[in-house]
C-alpha cells in the first residue's frame, strides 16, 4: 500500500487528484486530504483528512512533517497555488525528515509560470512560438489592434479584457498597476488547455482538449489530436524539468500553437483527462515505481462538468473541528 497526501481538498484542483486516484485501480491506495475548512467537500470523500493552516504560516511546513511521520505518507501532491513555491523550497527538507515525495516542479519553472510576461521571455528565449507581449514601458508605436490586457500575476483569467484601439489601452494602463499587453491570437474556437505529466526527465504525450470556459473555469472539454502542439507542449516541459504534471493554454494561430499560459502543476482538467483514459496521476505515480502505464484516450467523447452535492453528518464536521483530524464515513451523495 502507498499513502497519498493532497492539499487543498476544498477546490477544483485538490478534488481532481483525489478523482484521479480513485479511478487507479490496481495500486493499493490509501488517500489523505487536507484542507483549511472542516467545510470542504474533499475531506469527507477520503480514508482519513486533516485539517491544516495557511501556507503562508509560519511553520507551515514542520505542521505537514508532523502529519507524513505520523501517518507515514509516501506522496504529497499539493493541491493549491499557494503551496507550490514553499514545497519546491523544501523538497528535499521533506524527504530527508520524512521520507515523502513532494510531487512538484522545480522553483524556478513554478516562479517563471507564475507571472506571464517571464512566461513569454522564456519561451522566446528558447525559440517557441508565443504570442507578442510587451510591458506598458515597452509598447510599439505601431501596435496592432485590438489586444489583450491583463495582469502578469493572476489566475481564472480574471483582469482579462480585450483594447479595441488606443484610447481602451491606455484607459486601462493609466488605472492599474502589474498589466501586460499582449497579441490576441486566433480565436475562441482556436483556443485548447494541455496536459502533460513527467518524471525523471520522461514527458507524457499531451491530452489536448478544445474547451469552453464557464468564469474563467473549463466546463465543456473535447479531446483532439495534434501532434504539433503535443511535440510543442512537450519540449516546454523538458526545458522547465517538470516533475509531476503541467498544463498549458495556448491558440492557434495559422496552425502554429502559440502558448499564453503555463500552469506548473495539476490543473483543474486533471479528472478530464483521467475520465477521458490519459490519468497524469496514475502516470506520476506508475512511473515513479518503475511500473508500466498505457493511456487509452476515447477522442469520440466529451466532458461535461456539473455540480454535485456531499451530504456529511454534522457530527463528523464537528469531530473534525475539534480534533482536526478525521476518519469519515463517505457522504451519501458524491462523485469525488
Amino acid at each position: 500500500m502507498i499513502t497519498v497526501f493532497v492539499s487543498g481538498a476544498g477546490g477544483g484542483v485538490g478534488q481532481g487528484i483525489i478523482k484521479s486516484l480513485k479511478l487507479i485501480n490496481d495500486l493499493d491506495i490509501r488517500i489523505i486530504a487536507a484542507d483549511m475548512g472542516a467545510l470542504s467537500a474533499g475531506l469527507y470523500t477520503v480514508d482519513r483528512c486533516y485539517l491544516i493552516p495557511k501556507a503562508s504560516e509560519e511553520g507551515y511546513v514542520d505542521y505537514l512533517l508532523d502529519i507524513f511521520r505520523k501517518e507515514s505518507v509516501d506522496f504529497y501532491f499539493p493541491g493549491t497555488d499557494v503551496e507550490l513555491l514553499i514545497c519546491s523550497e523544501n523538497v528535499e527538507y521533506i524527504k530527508s525528515e520524512t521520507g515523502t515525495t513532494v510531487v512538484v516542479s522545480p522553483y524556478e519553472a513554478i516562479e517563471l509560470s507564475d507571472d506571464k510576461f517571464l512566461t513569454y521571455e522564456f519561451l522566446e528565449k528558447n525559440d517557441l512560438y508565443a504570442p507578442d507581449s510587451y510591458l506598458p514601458s515597452g509598447l510599439p508605436k505601431n501596435i496592432d489592434f485590438p489586444v489583450i490586457v491583463k495582469p502578469r500575476i493572476g489566475c481564472r483569467s480574471i483582469g482579462v479584457s480585450i483594447a479595441k484601439n488606443i484610447q481602451e489601452l491606455n484607459a486601462r494602463l493609466e488605472t492599474e498597476n502589474g498589466l501586460m499587453v499582449q497579441e490576441l491570437v486566433g480565436t475562441d474556437d482556436e483556443e485548447y488547455t494541455c496536459t502533460v505529466a513527467a518524471v525523471n526527465g520522461m514527458v507524457s504525450d499531451a491530452l489536448i482538449l478544445r474547451r469552453t470556459l464557464r468564469s474563467g473555469d473549463t466546463f465543456q472539454a473535447t479531446p483532439v489530436q495534434s501532434t504539433v502542439i503535443s511535440e510543442y507542449v512537450r519540449k516546454i516541459a523538458l526545458l522547465l524539468h517538470i516533475n509531476g504534471s503541467c498544463n498549458f493554454q495556448l491558440r492557434l494561430a495559422d496552425g502554429i500553437p502559440k502558448v499564453f499560459e503555463i500552469n506548473c502543476r495539476f490543473s483543474g482538467t486533471t479528472p478530464f483527462c483521467s475520465q477521458l483514459g490519459f490519468n497524469p496521476v496514475e502516470f506520476y505515480l506508475k512511473a515513479v515505481q518503475d511500473k508500466n502505464y498505457q493511456s487509452s484516450i476515447n477522442y469520440d467523447a466529451i466532458v461535461l462538468r456539473h455540480w454535485t452535492e456531499s451530504v456529511i453528518d454534522i457530527k463528523e464536521y464537528e469531530a473534525l473541528q475539534a480534533n482536526g483530524s478525521l476518519d469519515p464515513n463517505k457522504p451519501s451523495v458524491s462523485n469525488l
